[in-house]
């Protein structure tokens, strides 16, 4: 794991905005978390900068992710929140050294560019609620705050599926890769197409049409992303939607239709992605799955 270590009291960490644009006021709550759990929090300069819609150029954008990996006393990177635009910096930022820098990056949605990217070169990552999601109120988000909370601070994840008690029956262990469909799906062909060979893949998706998930799916299984995998785990395949002729399946059964050749498990409707219960775990690091639960420890 190299570098990276729990976080404590008196770490600084910083909060960048790779994609869409934010706002002060929207980044009120994360902010009093930070104090409330005594880290010192630097802003990415760009952090509250527009640029159509996005907080800056690529250039900027990417100049605020170079500046606090390679700040040695950064001990985790927090993304304000996704939309679109991480992969515009990849290409801006192949000076950057990685590896002997590493830290926590936290985020999902958008930011599995990122995950992949990190994952790729060995780092782990962080997947799950982003700053905006602190300030965002519903019934789960204390329970998100304070999975990130215990996940950072004591590096343990425990994450229960209690959507089928079939879950309970099922056992698979392995490298937890993945995130955004659409990202992974954008990923392939590129240096940051993940390595799935006895890995456990993780989806998730919003807003996308049930054909283009089909075409999605299609796509990973001819360049071989399922075949060999350990376990698939489907999150929150949240507002899918349709044409005025309907396709005629839900984004369960694709799935289920592309994975039916193959003969490890597939687990869905786990907690987390674009919904409201979006539970955090580690990308890139073993897991295990068992007794209805994801289990991971570093």
């Amino acid at each position: 794991m190299g570098s990276l270590t729990a976080l404590k009291p008196g770490d600084h960490v910083a909060l960048i905005a790779p994609a869409r644009a934010v706002s002060k006021a929207e980044m009120k709550a994360f902010t009093a978390w930070c104090n409330a759990k005594k880290l010192i929090l630097h802003e990415g300069q760009h952090l509250y900068g527009r640029y159509n819609q996005f907080s800056g150029t690529a250039e900027e954008r990417a100049s605020d992710l170079r500046e606090a990996w390679q700040n040695p006393e950064t001990k985790a990177i927090f993304c304000a929140r996704g939309g679109y635009g991480c992969v515009q910096m990849l290409e801006l930022l192949e000076d950057v050294d990685w590896k002997s820098k590493s830290k926590w990056l936290i985020g999902f949605s958008d930011i599995t560019t990122l995950h992949l990217h990190l994952n790729k070169l060995g780092i782990p990552t962080l997947h799950g609620p982003m700053a905006i999601h602190w300030g965002i109120q519903h019934e789960f988000t204390e329970d998100n705050i304070a999975r990130v909370e215990h996940a950072l601070f004591r590096l343990n994840v425990e994450i229960e599926n209690t959507n089928s008690i079939e879950d309970y029956k099922i056992h698979f262990k392995g490298r937890l890769l993945g995130g955004n469909l659409s990202l992974i799906y954008a990923s392939l062909g590129t240096p940051e197409q993940p390595d799935t060979e006895n890995a456990v893949l993780f989806l998730e998706d919003l807003d996308e049409y049930l054909y283009h998930i089909d075409r999605m799916m299609m796509a990973l299984k001819r360049a071989g992303l399922l075949k060999s995998l350990s376990g698939l785990i489907v999150g929150g395949m949240t507002d899918m939607k349709d044409n005025t002729v309907p396709y005629g399946q839900t984004a369960k059964k694709i799935i289920q239709n592309a994975t039916a050749g193959y003969r490890y498990p597939v687990i869905f409707n786990f907690p987390s992605g674009h919904t409201p219960k979006n539970a955090c775990f580690f990308m890139g690091a073993d897991c295990t799955f068992e007794n209805g639960k994801l289990i991971q420890q570093l």
